[in-house]
């Protein structure tokens, strides 16, 4: 019993060799990603020589500035901006099919009112037509207020980056660097 095969010790060792590499791979994907300290990916040269070090220190500096002068940070806004996307995106899935939803809605009042003047299939067909219309206008409306509430929230969003980054490029180009 306290004797192992050499191929029961190779197949052990390549267990724990496995285990130990998805140790390693989960823990590395672990960590969240590192957010940019610029956001605006512009090309930055170091002008005067700095170091790779300096100069992580220097765009950290600069985004601290811009944002400060600002008042307006990119990274929550776009955040936010991302909750307002995902909420528009589903007001406009839930005003989807109103013209279905106002037929079926008009045709139950239609055969009610049908059925006392004498012709249910006909007071259906009448209430389903008027109804899901007037619910397929509405459904309209609501997707395309929708639209128009993310339009002018992501034009927000740019037009305020544009601010934050003449500032960011401002900060940087005081440390010594060229930017593009």
């Amino acid at each position: 019993m306290g004797t192992r095969s050499a191929s029961s010790k190779r197949l052990i060792g390549s267990f724990s060799a496995i285990a130990s590499l998805l140790i390693i791979a989960s823990a590395a994907q672990g960590a969240p990603p590192q957010l940019s300290a610029n956001p605006a990916n512009l090309a930055i040269f170091p002008a005067r020589g700095q170091t790779p070090d300096q100069q992580r220190a220097d765009e950290a500096a600069s985004y601290d500035w811009a944002t400060q002068q600002t008042g307006w940070d990119p990274y929550q806004a776009k955040a936010v901006l991302d909750q307002q996307s995902q909420a528009a995106t589903a007001a406009a899935g839930a005003a989807r099919g109103g013209a279905v939803k106002g037929a079926a809605g008009g045709a139950l009042v239609g055969v009610a009112v049908g059925a006392i003047a004498g012709d249910a299939g006909k007071g259906a067909a009448i209430g389903a037509t008027s109804l899901g219309l007037t619910g397929g206008m509405r459904s309209r409306r609501a997707v395309q207020a929708a639209g128009n509430t993310s339009t002018t929230a992501v034009a927000a969003y740019q037009q305020q980056f544009g601010v934050w980054t003449r500032n960011y490029m401002a900060a940087m180009e005081a440390k010594g660097y060229s930017l593009r």
